[in-house]
């Protein structure tokens, strides 16, 4: 008698089991592709909304008003901080050149302000490329190399500094003062 009682209690635990696993199945064939990327589409966009309106609120009503516009090359302009410095180098040279015709700057400190603009757009390059140290440093050298007259004058160690500033700034490569000053050689 218990052994009946036994085979029928496990024949109705099998039971139960295999019409969960229908439900189951059911359940599953029941929800498309389609249906479920909607619902995550919609969800990821009302993710993005609500960070968008609970923190830059004031920001989107200033750029909807015109209070404040877009910069230029924001979006997708991976070139815009090199465009920039470079079009900032050539306005300084050209500054520097008209200004030196009337004799208020001398050529050291024209180069100097040239070799600035040129090292902040080889920086901003080099971290953007992800290069190695010695590629990088090799690459500084070779930039240092055109402005030999810096190299023994008094704005050397300024150079240097700003060269291990920047890589800081910037999160380039990370250099130390010996190996910035060690560049010019």
């Amino acid at each position: 008698m218990n052994i009946r009682i036994w085979n029928y209690s496990l024949f109705s635990d099998c039971k139960e089991l295999m019409l969960n696993d229908k439900i189951t199945e059911r359940m599953f064939t029941n929800i498309s592709w389609t249906h479920y990327i909607v619902v995550i589409v919609l969800l990821v966009a009302s993710w993005y909304l609500f960070v968008g309106l609970r923190f830059y609120v004031n920001d989107i009503k200033e750029i909807v008003t015109g209070k404040r516009k877009r910069p230029m090359g924001e979006l997708g302009d991976t070139n815009s901080y090199e465009s920039q410095a470079m079009l900032n180098s050539q306005e300084a040279l050209q500054t520097n050149a008209a200004q030196s015709s009337f004799g208020e700057f001398d050529s050291t400190f024209q180069q100097v302000d040239g070799l600035v603009e040129r090292l902040k757009s080889v920086i901003a390059n080099a971290a953007k490329r992800k290069l190695l140290k010695q590629e990088f440093m090799d690459y500084l050298r070779l930039v240092l190399a055109e402005y030999p007259t810096i190299k023994n004058s008094s704005f050397s160690p300024s150079v240097s500094e700003l060269i291990v500033s920047e890589c800081d700034k910037l999160d380039a490569v990370t250099l130390s003062q010996e190996e910035a000053e060690g560049l010019w050689n």
